[in-house]
């Protein structure tokens, strides 16, 4: 019994420890003239579908949940929207090029088509990021229509 206890106070004390480890969660920024938001590309529904299922990850927008202060969920976090970003910023839209913005496009039917996009993860609590067959529809056409607008 004496060793339980041990073994407890111990990972307390290492729980207690960690949270002083810093997470890395990228700060928002305000959103300005390079986000896609600001851009004539995209409106309306798609905007919306877009902020509810990718901008956690995928823009300087992030709405973190609580658990985002507690570690090792906020490292977890952290390795998520990092990765996210890394692949493909929405906050930084303008500063992709044509051929750069078209193949994003791409990637993004392609994820949503599969189902790869939203994550799992993300889905367990975000419930509304969950993409039906009309939502992945919408999408799918937009990233299409915008391809060729860029096009033009």
């Amino acid at each position: 019994m004496k060793k339980i206890k041990i073994i407890l106070v111990v990972l307390i004390v290492l729980f207690i420890i960690i949270q002083f480890i810093p997470a890395g969660i990228p700060r928002n920024k305000p959103e300005d003239e390079k986000s896609i938001a600001k851009s004539s590309l995209v409106t309306g529904q798609v905007l919306n579908q877009l902020k509810k299922s990718c901008f956690d990850c995928h823009s300087d927008q992030t709405k973190l949940p609580w658990y985002a202060k507690i570690a090792p969920s906020s490292w977890l976090l952290s390795g998520h929207i990092n990765e996210g970003k890394s692949h493909l910023n929405f906050s930084e839209w303008e500063d992709y090029s044509r051929r750069e913005k078209i193949g994003l496009l791409e990637a993004i039917k392609d994820e949503v088509e599969s189902g790869n996009m939203p994550l799992k993860s993300y889905l367990l609590i975000h419930r509304d990021a969950r993409l039906d067959s009309e939502k992945i529809s919408l999408l799918s056409k937009w990233t299409s229509e915008t391809s060729d607008k860029i096009l033009e």
